[in-house]
């Protein structure tokens, strides 16, 4: 008996939400509440080591000077004070290096607990890179039958080349936290050995401390929406390809603007819009394109023009491209 294959091309799964295409909100919300808690940590903690370390005596005046004032009626002594105020902190040069040992010990503790092999950071990012593995299986599946009936999702995250894949993201995320860490030691090293050498007190030196926290803390969220977005988009593209190598499928990856009032025009013009994998990659490689992005591409199944199958959709997407552009 002779079987027939059916050919129809299913639509491609495009998400509802215009404004958060890759769905990331709650993930990249639930990193954030676990940076806040780290950073928090590590404010607690050194203002601890800074009741303990940073000690001295605040010195009233610094030395008094004499000097004549004069009028009408004649001239007499008078006193003014040199640098006033000024703090005296007692700290020889190897405590200071001492305590800022123990600033460093305190920001790898929290920033990169688990080390290399098993950083905090690393359950986010391998998390939203499987999301985005199954979200391209979903999406090739409708489109095609012939991928539905030979990919499973356990068969592709056992596969070597997506072992390879979060491999690479590993080793990509320790390198950034890695960055992030030593970039808050030197910033908290200049301050607080400036503030010595200044004579500010204290109080003074802790609040400057907690404000460069707090620019490190904005820095550290801007990385971690970028490493767990860029890993769910890394899936879908690695699947677009890996789907048209392993089964000669004509893919590409459909545009989905972030369609909000912050996203940048050249993001947005690209809504609707298929592009290669290699054009996707090649625009995320420049311009910090990268940061702060919400766009998503799902894999879709081209004509061999280049075109997709489904031209009611890609009508509906041209038009709010241009809803958005007014």
């Amino acid at each position: 008996m002779m079987m027939t294959v059916q050919t129809r091309i299913g639509t491609p799964v495009v998400p509802r939400n215009k404004t958060d295409p890759t769905q990331s909100a709650r993930q990249v919300g639930r990193m954030f509440r676990d940076i806040d808690e780290r950073y928090l940590t590590i404010k607690r903690r050194l203002k601890t080591l800074f009741d303990q370390r940073l000690i001295g005596q605040k010195r009233e005046t610094n030395g008094e000077r004499s000097w004549m004032m004069c009028n009408n009626e004649g001239c007499e002594p008078s006193l003014y004070q040199v640098n006033a105020g000024k703090f005296i902190y007692d700290m020889s040069a190897v405590q200071l290096a001492d305590l800022l040992q123990v600033v460093q010990a305190i920001l790898d503790d929290e920033l990169l607990e688990g080390g290399s092999q098993n950083l905090w950071a690393l359950d986010y990012v391998s998390a939203e890179y499987e999301r985005g593995t199954l979200n391209a299986l979903t999406n090739l599946s409708v489109q095609s039958q012939a991928y539905a009936s030979q990919a499973t999702l356990q068969q592709l995250l056992s596969s070597p080349a997506y072992q390879n894949q979060i491999a690479s993201a590993y080793i990509s995320t320790y390198s950034d936290w890695k960055g992030i860490s030593d970039t808050a030691r030197a910033d908290l090293a200049n301050i607080i050995a400036d503030s010595i050498g200044r004579g500010i007190n204290p109080r003074e030196t802790a609040g400057i401390v907690s404000k460069r926290l707090d620019a490190s803390m904005s820095r550290a969220k801007t990385i971690a929406q970028t490493e767990q977005v860029g890993a769910l988009r890394q899936a879908q593209w690695d699947e677009t390809d890996w789907a048209a190598d392993r089964l000669g499928l004509k893919t590409g990856l459909m545009w989905l603007s972030a369609l909000k009032a912050t996203t940048r025009s050249w993001h947005a013009s690209r809504h609707g819009k298929v592009y290669t994998t290699e054009e996707v990659r090649d625009f995320y490689a420049e311009n910090g394109n990268r940061y702060n992005c919400y766009c998503s591409q799902i894999p879709v199944l081209l004509n061999d023009d280049g075109s997709i199958f489904n031209e009611g959709l890609e009508d509906k997407l041209a038009k709010e491209r241009k809803q958005w552009h007014k």
